[in-house]
């Protein structure tokens, strides 16, 4: 199976890598290093430490969260941090502690990975989330290098096609030491596709553990040059789609309040454009947030709507709104991160594809502080009842935030499981059955 598996994955690479390379150019947009892809490691990496692999910007706010309690924890330790795209390696290489360095997670190929392994030496692989990599898992068994699995979960949508290769899967999953899922249903799950129970624990989900951004909404409202009273509504996280229905919203609040403003923050730097010629579309005066220029500034240029061609500014963004909504939810793409509002008690609206933070809207769902969507009116309806109704939007403001906090321990409960691990004895099978 896995010389299968490794074919199948050398003829992927040989035609994703050129198409990789021609839309990084075509898009301009950064690519991530081909040598790294090759499993060189990057300079200023140091061996002997934990490598952390995020895949995107939201697990690399996790294994963020997690740096600063390992490298207490572990004094002195070497940290590396993989990311898959050019986004999460920006944000990576911004936020992470100063003993950690950035690299491109190597292409799954035996060459490649060995490569790196081989060069970070390192205590342990943590991967942020569910990323599963056959070659990476069997070649960290054969060296006895623990392998954990944090945060993890398995969607309503992808778990039939896990269980289509489950007879793989189980090989491959008994290479984790330790998988940290985030529910009891995720637990199950991955017991169900072959990992060892003895090896699973319910974690939690660690976004619940994610500080919010300490910032002056004032503050942040005064740099958009936005009065005071001007209320200022926020659509993050937006997906290729969302444009029309998010526009049509904000009609009908500028009918109730002339004084409105919009920010778009789309999930993907290639839709930036794409955002700014929809809004330019309809006539409202738009501007992009690098106008804005450096911070602070004398005076703000007008602007309806703003547009977002920046990374890692959302969150302070969500903490001077006072309407929200989170994409890649009225179109079939998951969701996005609805916690990251709620934190800062922001009632939360979103569409109905949230399979991917499903039992955090259910949450919010329940306790009056998340909002269901199908469309742009029904949209604008919860947003122009959020507004009208200050008594309950005020309600769903501290409820938004009780389920946060209800819902915390994920962090400690995660850093239990790594100290545990690390300390335990290596389970004398795992590299009987990955090999």
């Amino acid at each position: 199976m896995y010389g299968v598996y490794g074919a199948l994955t050398a003829l992927a690479w040989a035609a994703v890598l050129p198409y990789q390379t021609l839309m990084a150019f075509l898009k301009r947009r950064p690519r991530l290093p081909l040598r790294e892809r090759l499993g060189y490691p990057p300079p200023g990496a140091r061996p002997g430490g934990f490598w952390l692999h995020a895949v995107s910007v939201g697990e690399v706010r996790l294994a963020l969260r997690i740096l600063p309690e390992l490298a207490r924890r572990f004094p002195g330790a070497a940290f590396h941090l993989t990311t898959g795209t050019a986004t999460g390696r920006a944000l990576a290489a911004a936020g992470a502690v100063p003993a950690a360095s950035c690299g491109a997670l190597p292409l799954d190929l035996p060459f490649a990975m060995r490569r790196l392994i081989a060069g970070l030496r390192p205590r342990a692989v943590l991967i942020m989330e569910t990323e599963i990599w056959p070659n990476l898992l069997r070649l960290c068994a054969e060296r006895g290098v623990p392998v954990l699995l944090v945060n993890g979960r398995i969607s309503t949508r992808s778990f039939p096609r896990y269980r289509a290769l489950r007879p793989f899967l189980r090989r491959i999953l008994r290479g984790f030491a330790s998988l940290g899922m985030q529910s009891r249903e995720d637990a199950e799950r991955i017991v169900d596709l072959g990992g060892a129970a003895d090896r699973v624990r319910v974690t939690g989900n660690l976004k619940f553990d994610l500080e919010p951004p300490r910032v002056d909404p004032g503050q942040v409202r005064a740099r958009l040059g936005l009065p005071s009273a001007a209320p200022l509504f926020v659509a993050g996280s937006t997906a290729p789609g969302e444009e029309r229905p998010v526009l049509a919203a904000f009609r009908a609040l500028r009918q109730a309040d002339a004084r409105t403003r919009l920010i778009v923050a789309p999930r993907h730097p290639e839709d930036f454009a794409a955002a700014r010629r929809a809004a330019c579309a309809t006539g409202h005066t738009v501007v992009a947030w690098s106008d804005l220029g450096g911070s602070p500034i004398p005076v703000a240029p007008a602007w309806d709507v703003l547009i977002v061609d920046a990374l890692g500014v959302l969150p302070e963004l969500y903490a001077a709104a006072d309407l929200v909504f989170v994409g890649g939810s009225l179109v079939p793409r998951g969701g996005q991160n609805v916690l990251e509002p709620a934190s800062l008690g922001k009632p939360v609206t979103f569409g109905p594809h949230m399979q991917n933070f499903r039992a955090a809207a259910e949450a919010l769902v329940d306790a009056g502080a998340g909002f269901v969507a199908h469309d742009g009116d029904e949209l604008a309806r919860c947003l122009l009842r959020l507004l009208e109704d200050r008594a309950g939007y005020r309600v769903a403001s501290t409820m938004a935030t009780r389920v946060v906090e209800a819902n915390r321990g994920a962090l400690p409960r995660t850093m239990a499981m790594i100290e545990e691990t690390l300390l335990a004895p290596a389970s004398p099978d795992r590299r009987a059955v990955v090999t």
